[in-house]
């Protein structure tokens, strides 16, 4: 194997492994699973344009290509892994120089006693990553994502979707159109859910709860008996 694929290839596995499955890897790069498989395998090296145009699909376009490359390097040398927290470092970095930002996520929506969502994957495990100049950021402080377990907002969300939220929006918009918001209707239980909220009056005490899902009614709810843990700002499917 030539010393570039070589190095190329240490690279694609360090992002391969990031993903759920070589198959969901492929299609997020834009290549079949067969063809990744006899790359990582050493079987086929891939053309210049296929390594850069996987390169730019996991945040090294252009001429950062030398930046996704060096990932490689690294790992041929065994100065780092990709386990280690200061490797880690320099891929936030590099991302970071272009406005791109790692959001910590939850896969679940239930309410800790410290009425948070606990956080199962760290800024540095996080398989969700936004664009700071495309949402008007310039990092992802104040964001959480969450794996979405119902269908209330379906088909506009569905089950299984992941959400951004900005937990510093815990207080719907006054007087404007209602908005996506992760909510807990029952304290006691502290599951979460996603709905559209909307003032009922102007005293902003009563809050008319709604889904997306016209099987589930919509509600009314004393602002104080329910718990706004931010809105939503993005939302991704996959089908």
């Amino acid at each position: 194997m030539k010393s570039i694929d070589k190095i190329f290839c240490e690279s694609l596995k360090y992002f391969v492994r990031q993903e759920k499955s070589q198959k969901s890897f492929a299609a997020k790069v834009g290549i079949s699973a067969p063809y990744l498989n006899d790359m990582l395998s050493g079987r086929r090296y891939g053309e210049d344009q296929t390594k850069r145009k996987i390169a730019a699909a996991v945040g090294f376009p252009d001429r950062h290509y030398e930046e996704f490359l060096d990932i490689g390097r690294l790992i041929i040398k065994g100065d780092q892994c990709p386990e280690a927290a200061d490797f880690t470092a320099i891929g936030d970095n590099a991302l970071q120089k272009r406005g791109f930002f790692t959001v910590v996520y939850s896969d679940s929506m239930d309410l800790g006693p410290d009425n948070g969502i606990k956080v199962t994957n760290n800024t540095r495990t996080t398989h969700v990553i936004i664009h700071g100049p495309s949402c008007n950021r310039t990092s992802s402080s104040g964001l959480q994502a969450f794996k979405v377990l119902d269908d209330y907002m379906a088909p506009v969300i569905p089950k299984k979707s992941d959400v951004i939220v900005d937990l510093t929006l815990n207080e719907p918009e006054k007087n404007k159109d209602s908005k996506v918001y992760l909510v807990c209707l029952d304290k006691k239980f502290g599951l979460c859910t996603l709905r559209y909220l909307s003032w009922v009056d102007s005293s902003y005490k009563t809050l008319l709860v709604a889904a997306e899902n016209r099987k589930y009614k919509t509600g009314v709810f004393c602002l104080e008996d329910i718990k706004i843990v931010g809105r939503v700002i993005l939302s991704q499917s996959f089908f």
